[in-house]
């Protein structure tokens, strides 16, 4: 009997299609077990790196886009980009005679050698609380910019107010003002082409700290993202804290209360803070604006600290290297406060060491945050913290967004990172390390004010919590080290 040609075809093919996926499947497992190798000499937590070698290996064609975009470290462009040692001494050499060499008993010692940036005397900070103040502040003194404007944000949006901040940067930029602009692509990826286009046709020097959009080159940075703030008006007023450019960030009739907290700085950490965006500025263009740098005057007598974080911080991070500075070398009180609290274990066992030891650790956080995950993970901390005295404090009044530490009466922080694996590891922060009591005691009403305004989250909440809703918290926390 002669075999059906059609039949004989389909045979041939079914076998052919059976053949090129066990091929397929053979090169997947084999690209997972070479990722494998690849996450094992990479700088993850240990259960990050065991979630992703469990991936890797069980489920490789799923697995392995996520490590390409969020597990590989992609930072090297950024780090062989950085200033070079010559630039970096020009810019400090204005405030050499202020510069001050820590006590052994200082914060900053230890930060000095990791970062390479002492403390400075001769400052002067001034708290802005909230976005109108804040933004009432950065439109003032951009409109009376005589030379140059360089402003890093996380998010600028295409609203209200992002469109008049762009307005007001083209006016300056027309009058010959010297303006430079970094944002972060994934913050700001809602940002359209025609805002960056107007800003580019009226003179405005802008940069993305990520690449440039949609190219695959800056899929694979996708989890290193840019999350300072920085405002330097004419190289000699700083403003640096946790606002973004938005409408949120305003208080207005019918929405939510955005709680937040921004400095302006006068004097030789303004230098700090022009060497910090001008290593960002040659990461993002490759080009090098340390000419910007001025010797600045004394303008009062805080004495200050500038700490840049970032994943390519060694040996470890300078956001995490301080915080558990700050955490084992508290006495009396430890306040922080933060839109998220999902710590890595180092630190979350330095803060229950320190309450153990008699110190009180009060955590500040929104009733209602703005992450499901993290709101989840939170609750996951509140059984943990029945076996210590680290009280958790929910802010009521709105969202609450400043990062702020205070220990004891001289020291206190504020910046843009926040109490989260991803400011701990991934993201580039900007924190200002105070040491001076005066500066202390006005933070510290500060944060007596949102506190009170606050209600304590019990351990007892975690137990009348529905059972999905504590097995999805546990999952929440699980999954942030991968993240």
């Amino acid at each position: 009997m002669t075999p059906c040609p059609h039949c004989t075809d389909t045979a041939i093919l079914s076998n052919y299609q059976t053949t090129l996926a066990a091929w397929l499947v053979l090169l997947t497992h084999l690209l997972g077990i070479g990722f494998s190798l690849h996450a094992l000499m990479r700088k993850h937590s240990p259960q990050g790196t065991i979630a992703w070698l469990l991936g890797l290996n069980l489920l490789p064609l799923i697995t392995i886009p996520l490590y390409l975009a969020l597990g590989a470290e992609r930072i090297r462009r950024h780090t062989e980009e950085r200033l070079p040692a010559n630039a970096v001494s020009a810019m400090l050499k204005g405030i050499r005679g202020k510069l001050v060499h820590p006590l052994p008993e200082s914060t900053g010692r230890t930060l000095t050698h990791t970062t390479g940036i002492p403390p400075c005397t001769g400052n002067r900070v001034i708290l802005l609380q909230d976005g109108r103040d804040t933004y009432a502040e950065l439109t003032e003194a951009i409109r009376n910019a005589k030379t140059s404007i360089l402003i890093e944000f996380f998010i600028i949006r295409n609203d209200v107010v992002g469109i008049n901040f762009r307005k007001l940067l083209e006016e300056k930029a027309r009058e010959g003002i010297s303006v430079r602009i970094i944002y972060d692509e994934i913050g700001s990826h809602k940002l359209p082409r025609g805002y960056l286009r107007a800003l580019r046709s009226a003179g405005v020097r802008i940069a993305s700290f990520n690449g440039r959009r949609f190219w695959w080159s800056s899929f694979l940075r996708i989890n290193y993202r840019n999350h300072r703030k920085l405002v330097i008006i004419d190289s000699t007023i700083a403003y640096l804290g946790s606002l973004n450019v938005g409408l949120e960030y305003v208080q207005l009739p019918g929405q939510t209360y955005w709680r937040d907290t921004f400095v302006k700085l006068q004097g030789p950490i303004v230098a700090q803070c022009l060497l910090s965006f001008a290593e960002d500025w040659q990461r993002a263009t490759g080009q090098n604006i340390s000419h910007l740098a001025q010797e600045q005057a004394d303008a009062g007598e805080t004495q200050c600290q500038l700490i840049p974080s970032g994943p390519d911080d060694t040996p470890l991070n300078n956001w995490q290297l301080l915080l558990l500075e700050i955490v084992s070398r508290a006495r009396k009180r430890l306040w922080l406060a933060s839109p998220y609290f999902v710590p890595d274990q180092a630190v979350y066992a330095a803060l229950a060491a320190a309450s153990l030891r008699g110190v009180q650790v009060r955590i500040l956080v929104p009733q209602k945050g703005d992450s499901t995950m993290a709101n989840l993970a939170l609750l996951s901390y509140l059984p943990d913290i029945a076996s210590t005295n680290i009280q958790i404090l929910a802010y009521t009044p709105g969202f609450l967004h400043e990062k702020i530490a205070l220990a004891d009466d001289a020291t206190c922080c504020i910046g843009t990172a926040n109490l989260d694996e991803r400011s701990l590891r991934l993201n580039f922060e900007l924190t200002l390390l105070i040491e001076d009591s005066e500066m202390t005691a006005r933070v510290e009403q500060l944060l007596l004010r949102d506190m009170t305004q606050a209600q304590p989250l019990h351990p007892q909440i975690w137990y009348s919590t529905p059972l999905l809703t504590r097995l999805s918290s546990r999952l929440c926390r699980l999954l942030s080290p991968v993240l």
